[in-house]
């Protein structure tokens, strides 16, 4: 470029040279140099902007494709849900009637129509965390929490859902991953919850692991790594490369990928990172790593046995899951017990010499009367324990064990249930309340330790008979708190909220003017879990006639052994059942069953339609919950009840891909909530948009503002009633 100014600049002087004549004032010829350089100057600049601006224009484009892209990967599956989640609601129903005449269903497994409502369940609450995420309403956030507490959430919600699978559902967790963690353990949970459902759904009687191991990082952080792998029947790469796009399954009646595509959103909110591999015919591995920091750095052992007897134990592990007995073992061998893992096979075959062993864990299925009567004949000579092994998906199907058995172990395992087995099985007390006198039940309210039953035919208007009543709910998850106020609220009951233990107990202790009637109180939750918050509320006299229901996914054995330990007098499942929770309510609420019973039998009118809002339909694509639809309504309002304006904006300044992205938003959330009107009029405008007839898009402005403000109308009006 220097080089060619320098020859530019010698051409014009050649010029001048000539033309000038020598009687000519010599500045003249100065100046008309330096304005023909300022003009080739000027010129170049010219040239290197609008180069520049090329290069920016570009880049700007394919900025705007790839927000264009991820925008319509989000919102795709809102318009799959619109075309096909009523099909599912009608599967439910259709299921429903069957199972009443079907008198023939095996114990443990869970019925077609249960399968089917768990997921439109579990299809509704992440319509609304998607819902939360577009308005940019989820927050992160960084508590102190128990990681088992979370594993034990995760794996009582997948074995209810998938009660009587024969999957082998295994938890391999390194013995450096810290007990105690700073992080989000709700999303945290939801994410593991996602990921091992999907990969549930495709496996029958294959292997599933879930695998986790520390790394240390900078910063004191540490970073946990979970890799969950299957040996199911593996992916395709196209198959991969849609697996975060919701789509609907005509077969099975239920979404693929919508808990997926959430999990991965909250992924990357937390600064984590997701990583699939799959090869056909052999398995699928997804590999999550996310960072957290350490509760207390200086902590060397996590869990430390109270009485060196309890140490160096010999230990046999015989498993039918190899992979699953390996696991087992590095839990005990934490404990510095020698562990011996075994073939099922080989077991079978001969049976070793067991009076040398201190503990022996053996499946279930090894338990026949030969072995029973071996271990017996040790016994008599030799104190030993004798674990049975089973699993929770497969809980229901146990047969009765002899009393040679010493405790029953369900799989997945953690650490913590391990050591809580230990010092349980050699009745060693343990510096904690669970164990304390005063929570064996000697307090004044009534304790019913069986699973509560559901009252039939339960709707939202039953709930009146607790009004006035004043209930505590003990919850970190905001869309559980939101349904459950949105119950009780609108019918006159007092509701106070808590996110978590910490919280629910400086609340009823600070509190001198309310009395709480009830207290529902979860179990996993951050910065305090339930059992000790339910044993710092029972060490007050003063609180010992106070109702506490313990609300968790786990429910087995020990579990309920440790609730009720902790002060609780009853305890309720998850997911939330209404008919289950008014039952509860009544326990301990209503003077006698009677007056339960009739106002379980009242039926009041409900409201079924307003102008551009087809309640009913809404509620049955809400799992029939009117709870979780009134929360979808709400999120709705505030993520597109001005939407109008958008539209207007996109139409006037064609920008017609974001409008495209806006209808199918629109398609799929208006066909979820039952705005039938409004879903028709976004159709139209999808036909024209690709038709390409974009001059007649300016009439539909005013027709989107009509439609939209009606709806949002019977909205408010449906919330307020």
């Amino acid at each position: 470029m220097f080089g060619k100014i320098v020859l530019f600049f010698g051409f014009v002087s050649s010029i001048y040279a000539v033309d000038v004549p020598e009687s000519e004032d010599v500045g003249n010829y100065w100046i008309w140099i330096a304005l023909f350089a300022l003009a080739f100057v000027g010129i170049v600049i010219l040239f290197i902007s609008s180069k520049q601006m090329i290069k920016i224009q570009k880049m700007h484009k394919d900025m705007f494709h790839k927000q264009l892209d991820l925008e319509q990967k989000q919102a795709r599956f809102l318009a799959d849900m619109s075309e096909n989640i009523h099909g599912m609601t009608q599967e439910v129903l259709k299921n429903s009637h069957k199972d009443t005449k079907k008198t023939d269903l095996k114990p443990g497994k869970t019925s077609d129509a249960s399968k089917i409502e768990n997921a439109l369940l579990d299809t509704t609450n992440d319509l609304i965390e998607f819902l939360r995420l577009k308005s940019k309403k989820v927050e992160i956030l960084d508590e102190e929490f128990n990681i088992n507490n979370v594993l034990n959430e995760v794996s009582g919600t997948i074995c209810s859902h998938f009660n009587g699978s024969e999957v082998e559902l295994i938890f391999d967790i390194n013995n450096n991953v810290p007990r105690i963690l700073i992080g989000d353990s709700l999303h945290l949970g939801q994410i593991l919850h996602n990921i091992l459902e999907n990969m549930m759904e495709d496996l029958t009687d294959e292997e599933l692991q879930l695998k986790i191991a520390m790394f240390n990082t900078f910063e004191e952080k540490i970073e946990l790594q979970f890799q969950i792998v299957d040996k199911g029947p593996g992916k395709s790469k196209e198959e991969l490369d849609i697996l975060f796009n919701p789509k609907y399954d005509d077969t099975t009646g239920q979404y693929t990928g919508l808990g997926l595509f959430v999990a991965k959103e909250l992924i990357e909110m937390m600064h984590g990172e997701l990583t699939v591999q799959s090869d056909l015919g052999k398995g699928t591995a997804y590999t999550l790593t996310l960072p957290f920091k350490q509760a207390d750095v200086n902590t060397k052992r996590k869990y430390r046995l109270p009485e060196q007897i309890l140490t160096d134990k010999k230990v046999l592990i015989v498993d039918s899951n190899y992979n699953s007995a390996l696991s087992i073992k590095k839990m005990f061998a934490y404990f510095k017990h020698n562990v011996k893992v075994l073939d099922k096979d080989k077991f079978m075959r001969a049976m070793p010499k067991m009076d040398t062993y201190d503990i022996i864990v053996l499946d279930e299925a090894l338990l026949n009367i030969r072995t029973i009567q071996y271990l017996k004949q040790i016994k008599e000579k030799k104190e030993f324990k004798v674990i049975s092994l089973n699993s929770l998906l497969r809980v229901a199907q146990s047969s009765v064990v002899d009393d040679v058995v010493d405790k029953i172990m369900l799989k997945p395992l953690n650490q913590e249930r391990i050591f809580e087995m230990i010092t349980g099985m050699y009745e060693i007390k343990v510096d904690s309340a669970y164990e304390d006198d005063k929570m064996s039940g000697s307090y004044k309210s009534k304790i019913f330790k069986s699973p509560i039953a559901e009252t039939k035919g339960i709707k939202q208007q039953n709930f009146a008979s607790f009004k006035n009543k004043h209930i505590l709910i003990v919850e970190d998850n905001i869309i559980n708190q939101k349904v459950l106020a949105n119950l009780l609220q609108p019918v006159g009951v007092n509701v106070t909220l808590a996110n978590n233990g910490k919280e629910a107990v400086e609340i009823i202790k600070n509190d001198n003017t309310e009395k709480f009637d009830i207290v529902l109180m979860d179990i996993n939750m951050p910065v305090m879990d339930g059992y000790a918050a339910t044993q710092a509320i029972r060490y007050e006299q003063r609180f010992d006639s106070l109702p506490i229901i313990a609300f968790t996914a786990l429910v087995m054995e020990s579990e309920i052994h440790k609730m009720f330990n902790s002060g609780v007098n009853a305890f309720l499942s998850k997911p939330l059942n209404i008919g289950k929770l008014y039952t509860a309510l009544a326990m301990f609420l209503l003077e006698d069953t009677v007056e339960a019973e009739e106002n379980a039998s009242m039926d009041t009118k409900n409201i079924s339609s307003l102008p551009g809002l087809n309640i009913e339909v809404g509620i049955k694509h809400s799992n029939n919950s009117k709870a979780l639809y009134m929360e979808i309504l709400k999120e709705f309002d505030e993520a597109y009840g001005k939407s109008d304006q958008v539209f207007a904006n996109l139409v006037k300044e064609h920008r017609f891909e974001q409008l495209k992205m806006l209808c199918l938003d629109m398609k799929g959330l208006t066909g979820a909530i039952g705005a039938t009107e409004m879903n028709k009029n976004i159709e139209e405008v999808q036909k024209i948009l690709l038709y390409k007839k974009f001059e007649l898009l300016p009439n539909y402005i005013e027709i989107y503002k009509k439609e939209l403000s009606t709806l949002i109308q019977s909205l408010h009006l449906y919330l307020k009633s």
